[in-house]
């Protein structure tokens, strides 16, 4: 029997956690001072889906936008193996958005790129992906790859 196909369309993200514990205020304001900080990067939006699909033993293709930036380029090496990827070009550098938390508590979110996927940049890969896909998810930020998946 075959494993099911599921086809992930959208806008990923690359999601950072900077973590640590806040024990006292900075002497030259009163914000909280992070100390102990560990940082993890984890797939996010699109991305996240389709690592979280592919977990439930399917076999899953993700169609998103990535660039050459360092925050494309951590997010392919982030992705599970059980993940195909089919690239669309990326405009700007990818989204990360990074959570900067103490003690359990978020204390703020740090936004970084805008990219978006470059319009008309649907290949004869995608639609191939689409038309022999089980089942087709998608996970739109508005960031342009639903539109360019059409």
């Amino acid at each position: 029997m075959r494993r099911p196909t599921v086809v992930v369309v959208g806008d990923a993200l690359l999601d950072v956690d900077v973590s640590g514990d806040a024990s006292r205020l900075a002497p030259d304001s009163p914000v909280p001072v992070i100390d102990h900080v560990i940082e993890s990067a984890r797939p996010g939006g699109a991305a996240l889906a389709a690592a979280l699909t592919a977990a439930e033993h399917v076999d899953v293709t993700l169609v998103t936008a990535l660039g050459d930036d360092p925050s494309s380029q951590r997010l392919r090496e982030l992705l599970p193996r059980g993940v195909a990827l089919l690239e669309l070009p990326l405009r700007g550098e990818l989204a990360r958005k990074v959570r900067v938390r103490a003690g359990g508590q978020s204390l703020a979110r740090l936004d970084y790129g805008a990219g978006v996927a470059i319009d008309g940049s649907c290949g004869d890969p995608v639609r191939a992906a689409l038309a022999n896909a089980d089942a087709v998810l998608v996970s739109d930020y508005g960031r342009g790859v639903a539109a360019a998946a059409r």
